[in-house]
């Protein structure tokens, strides 16, 4: 086991970087190394249990030496013999009725949180990668995640998790990278800092790395791929219900074919997912399919023909770039539309 694995030296670095910066916040204090002292015992203990049980020889050795701190730490808090075996029995049982029972269920507390915000971020599959790095006890780890949204396009996550002050693991964000292999050069990153206010899921990121607008918290956002901050990260476009943009409203100004309540709604709650959705427009008898997206900064729709190409709604309604539905084809998406409803 490298030094970077070792647990149990990890968490002394955590502990010496914590007590150098208390001793200097309270350096007049002239009781403050005996206080460090008697609290550094506690923490010398809790990890003679936490990893009594390592089969890593790193760690073995450690502990041991650990071991030897300990006494001779013990016996310069408590010089006296007495005072000092009788301090030994008091805290043996302050450790197995509150320390240790507090510490594992901060413990799980800990796993717990931590796998309710991998769900919400759509990240559950790597909470087990999670709980093996935790074992680990670095100041900090990243898990990956990579998998493909289609044929050409490609995700990569990076979980990024930081150890509080408290020493309980904390999910940070995660980093995605979008990568389109019909075009090698594409390639769009941002950091998705996780935060109580407001935070973003996998299925938001890959859909604004791609582009798209997605309504949060009542205001659409959506990357400025023209401008990035100093961490490499894109900025913001930001158009809040002020701004007047109602998708809603926006769909009503197209003729919809199938512009029932349910089929409607569902469409408006994907587009406010910044997702690209299929719809069917009745143009003078004509069925024309086509793609839809989100538009808040201009207050509209943006629209898209069965080869991707980017149209106007003039163009649809001349038959520009764009094919009626067939028969054959209006049956099979009205099927589709019927399982997806009953699901």
């Amino acid at each position: 086991m490298s030094s970077e694995n070792n647990r149990v030296e990890n968490e002394i670095k955590v502990w010496m970087s914590k007590e150098e910066k208390l001793k200097f916040l309270f350096q007049n204090s002239p009781k403050i190394e005996r206080s460090f002292g008697i609290e550094k015992l506690k923490f010398f203990k809790m990890l003679l249990f936490k990893y009594k049980k390592t089969k890593a020889v790193d760690e073995k050795i450690t502990l041991r030496f650990l071991k030897h701190e300990y006494n001779n730490l013990s016996r310069q808090v408590y010089p006296n013999v007495f005072n000092r075996l009788l301090n030994e029995a008091l805290s043996a049982v302050v450790f197995q009725r509150i320390d240790k029972r507090d510490y594992l269920r901060n413990l799980e507390l800990n796993k717990k949180t931590l796998e309710e915000q991998l769900v919400k971020s759509g990240f559950h599959e790597a909470y087990g990668k999670v709980l093996e790095n935790m074992q680990e006890q670095k100041l900090s780890f990243t898990v990956p995640v990579s998998y493909h949204i289609s044929e050409n396009e490609r995700l990569e996550h990076s979980l990024q998790f930081i150890k509080d002050a408290q020493g309980a693991y904390q999910f940070d964000g995660f980093r995605s990278i979008l990568h389109n292999d019909s075009s090698p050069s594409s390639r769009s990153t941002h950091y998705f800092k996780n935060e109580k206010t407001e935070s973003f899921n996998a299925a938001e990121a890959y859909e604004m790395l791609a582009g798209r607008a997605v309504l949060k918290s009542g205001t659409w956002k959506q990357f400025n791929f023209y401008d990035r901050d100093l961490n490499d990260n894109f900025r913001m476009h930001e158009f809040p219900q002020a701004y007047g943009y109602n998708i809603s409203n926006a769909l009503r100004g197209i003729p919809l074919k199938n512009d029932d309540y349910e089929t409607f709604e569902s469409l408006a709650d994907s587009l406010k997912k910044g997702r690209r959705e299929g719809a069917v427009l009745l143009i003078e008898g004509r069925e024309m399919k086509v793609f839809l997206e989100a538009n808040p900064r201009f207050k509209t729709l943006t629209f898209y023909n069965d080869r991707m190409q980017k149209l106007s709604l003039t163009e649809i309604k001349n038959g520009c770039k764009i094919s009626p539905v067939q028969k054959t084809q209006q049956n099979i998406e009205t099927q589709n539309t019927k399982r997806k409803l009953h699901m």
